[in-house]
């Protein structure tokens, strides 16, 4: 396999990234991240835009300059806050490709009794103390919610590394180069704001990006399934399937429709995709996403990221077209 960039180089990325930057939750730390990477691009000769976009709240963005993009590479640099105890195994019941159906199930957990209660009357004031129960079992769970998950490593510095491996390789290659442009987003975990208050700026700027395949990178190294994830809009997904299943044959390609699952959805209607590996639900036909938004999301592998990068520089390769300068 010709690979695009030293695996050692990307262990090396994960050393800077994700081991002295480990939580970024704060402006401070989000704000220390941002300056090394922008150090990083600067090395390879990357121009570079601070933005801080108010989308809901303040977002700190970093993108390249990139006046004709004919691919836009997006990743959230903002990391979760440790979810509650009983998400984890909901999601590998169900898969992150089903949140709606977790939501119900979990609805259906914590008002089973007063449920039961309609069909036994009698028994209602003791089913009506195990409701109250369950609602304060699980309001109390939600207090991991505001303690910052000390390590997040596959999401998303995994995609981080993958953008900066990619900008590395483009260093020689200033055909191609000068039509791509990375983005890298704020407040992912806060419902996309980083990603909507982008698009916002650029259509004030009357930016283009409109005729860029927009690939969104999110945890990208863990799971054993790539899955390639659009929303009804399939153009973009179709032209990089191939590129991923001839160097990764276990490939999916998804279809989540309504369910937003990273910020490629903002861009939904341009087709934009996600790419994210995941692993397949207890129960059949949905995706998850192990060890997310938890203290044990302290993995990296260089090695299975590898193939995603080649795959990606290939797509590249193939799709961008020189713009011929006329007198």
């Amino acid at each position: 396999m010709n690979v695009p960039i030293n695996q050692t180089l990307i262990q090396q990325y994960d050393k800077t990234f994700a081991e002295k930057f480990p939580i970024r939750l704060k402006k401070a730390q989000k704000a220390a991240f941002l300056n090394e990477l922008e150090q990083a691009l600067h090395t390879r000769r990357y121009q570079t835009k601070r933005l801080t976009l108010k989308a809901l709240l303040k977002n700190q963005i970093l993108i390249t300059e990139c006046d004709q993009p004919q691919v836009i590479f997006l990743a959230h640099i903002d990391t979760p806050t440790i979810a509650p105890f009983w998400m984890s195994p909901l999601f590998k019941l169900l898969g992150h490709t089903r949140q709606y159906h977790g939501l119900i199930l979990l609805l259906l957990i914590l008002y089973s009794p007063s449920l039961l209660a309609a069909f036994f009357p009698e028994f209602a004031p003791a089913l009506k103390t195990i409701t109250d129960i369950f609602l304060l079992l699980f309001a109390l769970s939600l207090i991991s919610l505001f303690i910052p998950n000390p390590h997040n490593r596959e999401d998303n510095t995994s995609g981080v590394i993958a953008l900066l491996a990619l900008a590395d390789w483009l260093q020689d290659k200033p055909d191609i180069r000068q039509h791509v442009q990375f983005a890298f987003l704020d407040n992912e975990e806060l419902g996309l704001l980083g990603s909507t208050g982008l698009r916002k700026y650029w259509n004030q700027q009357h930016h283009p990006y409109q005729h860029a395949a927009i690939i969104c990178l999110d945890c990208v190294t863990r799971g054993k399934i790539p899955l390639i994830v659009h929303h009804k809009n399939d153009a973009i997904a179709r032209k990089v399937a191939p590129h991923l299943q001839a160097h990764l044959p276990q490939t999916q390609v998804l279809n989540l429709k309504h369910l937003p699952l990273s910020d490629n959805y903002v861009f939904k209607d341009l087709g934009a995709i996600d790419i994210s590996y995941a692993d397949v639900s207890t129960i059949p036909g949905g995706y998850t996403i192990p060890r997310i938004h938890t203290p044990k999301d302290n993995d990296f592998s260089a090695e299975n990221l590898m193939p995603l990068l080649t795959s990606l520089t290939e797509f590249m390769e193939k799709t961008i077209q020189p713009q011929t300068k006329t007198s």
